[in-house]
């Protein structure tokens, strides 16, 4: 009985460590889900979560030195835009590596969003989170692919930028159109082929028919006259 209540007490010892302890993590030790709306006035949680940044995607300063905001700088992502891989300026792609490019004044914490087409019925989920900008002017990020399954329509990438206490704020957007193995729209269906109505019979065949009908009448006249002249014999 002694040996139970000593059980029972580290049991409960060990429940209220437990407790104790996931009291204390942090409410974000996982990203939180972005907004429903890009224009929704959210921001994420300033301290933790996990950075990300898809595999392969790269981000590059323009400039190895960009001198320091003055104190007391708001941050703001200045411009923002999309280029492909020859570094023109676009707001289409198809199946093809595409960057995003934008402009910032303060270094600072960075993250994106994306917002696939509403019709698609898909949530938006994170691209980048809390990735660190190490000084301010133009970051370009990329290459971005369009999965095999990527919905086709207008696409909404939605930033933020943390600094000094505050928040940026930008949204841009391009079109993805997937390339086609057939037209986009069906050929015109061609015109059914209707089979030539039966004729009626030629003035020819008229002619001939009644002849025949004529001769068959004659012959038959004559056969019935000469049974009579026999009869009567």
């Amino acid at each position: 009985m002694k040996m139970q209540k000593v059980f029972t007490g580290l049991v409960i010892t060990v429940l209220l460590l437990v407790t104790a302890v996931f009291s204390v993590i942090p409410a974000y030790a996982q990203n939180p889900l972005p907004p429903d709306d890009p224009n929704q006035s959210w921001t994420p949680p300033e301290d933790g979560g996990e950075p990300l940044m898809p595999p392969g995607v790269e981000s590059k300063s323009a400039s190895s030195y960009y001198p320091p905001p003055p104190p007391g700088t708001m941050p703001s992502i200045q411009n923002a835009y999309f280029i492909d891989e020859s570094g023109q300026r676009r707001t289409e792609f198809g199946n093809e590596a595409f960057y995003l490019v934008m402009q910032v004044n303060s270094p600072g914490y960075f993250y994106l969003a994306e917002y696939y087409p509403m019709e698609s019925g898909l949530a938006p989920h994170w691209l980048i989170y809390r990735h660190r900008l190490n000084r301010a002017g133009s970051w370009t990020f990329g290459p971005f692919y369009p999965t095999s399954d990527e919905p086709a329509g207008r696409h909404v990438w939605k930033m933020w930028l943390y600094a000094s206490g505050a928040w940026a704020q930008r949204v841009t957007n391009f079109n993805y159109q997937p390339p086609y193995s057939y037209p986009p729209y069906p050929y015109p269906a061609p015109d059914p082929v209707s089979s030539p109505a039966p004729s009626g019979w030629s003035s020819v065949q008229v002619i001939i028919v009644v002849a025949l009908v004529g001769a068959l009448g004659i012959t038959i006249g004559m056969l019935i006259s000469g049974r009579r002249r026999y009869a009567t014999k």
